[in-house]
């Protein structure tokens, strides 16, 4: 497949991921306070500091019809199955994706009825989406919590069932596994998505890392990680 083609389709990939991110709310930390200070910022901040963050997908009209695919189709299914490892780190990913992995796609037999209700039959899918992400990860190590959060206080008048549940968290983690952001996924009560976006900056990360080949020494690169507070019901 010619370069210029394989960009073109790399920067509408990339669009998509954008479009598809959501910012319910975000910290951004500063070099010149300490980390327990920190200040709200708008969504159109927010997106341009995480544009490429919170992959839900490819693209909401990504429906192939009954019957066989092309290429260009394939790539783009086989690039929405690993959405989990993109939005670690959109750029970095897509780039190991097409120098590495994009010419595995090729001897993929996409003749005959491949298609069923409107997705690539998960046999044919889940082979070809294995190999590539196998393929990434001997260049790629995305960013691992190493300490998450523990002990966390909060009013006793938000100990309500109500107001209990799953704060899913979205942190940027640079290249020393140091937490520089933070933004809300799915929240529950506003009040406890601000402690819980807080507590965040304290977790200890492991960076991303990249290699170009085998046996080369592996860089630290910043990326994106997830991690959930759970705010109990009480008993």
């Amino acid at each position: 497949m010619p370069d210029t083609v394989r960009r073109a389709r790399r920067v509408r990939l990339l669009g998509a991921l954008s479009r598809r991110t959501s910012h319910d709310c975000f910290v951004p930390l500063t070099t010149d306070t300490p980390m327990a200070a920190t200040r709200w910022i708008s969504t159109t901040l927010a997106g341009l500091l995480l544009v490429l963050a919170g992959c839900g997908g490819l693209g909401e009209d990504f429906a192939l019809s009954a019957g066989g695919v092309d290429q260009a189709q394939f790539e783009k299914a086989i690039k929405q199955s690993l959405e989990n490892l993109y939005r670690t780190n959109p750029a970095i990913v897509d780039s190991l994706f097409e120098e590495h992995a994009a010419s595995q796609l090729e001897d993929a037999d996409l003749s005959g009825a491949v298609v069923k209700d409107g997705q690539i039959k998960p046999k044919l899918l889940n082979e070809y989406k294995n190999k590539a992400f196998k393929t990434i990860k001997d260049h790629y190590r995305q960013p691992q919590l190493q300490e998450g959060v523990s002990g966390i206080t909060y009013p006793d008048s938000l100990r309500t069932q109500e107001n209990s549940g799953r704060v899913e968290l979205q942190m940027h983690v640079d290249s020393t596994g140091t937490v520089n952001a933070v933004e809300v996924i799915e929240g529950t009560h506003p009040t406890l998505n601000a402690i819980a976006m807080k507590a965040a900056t304290g977790t200890t990360w492991e960076p991303g890392y990249v290699r170009q080949g085998a046996g080369e020494e592996w860089q630290p690169r910043p990326g994106w990680g997830r991690s959930p507070i759970n705010f109990p019901a009480p008993r």
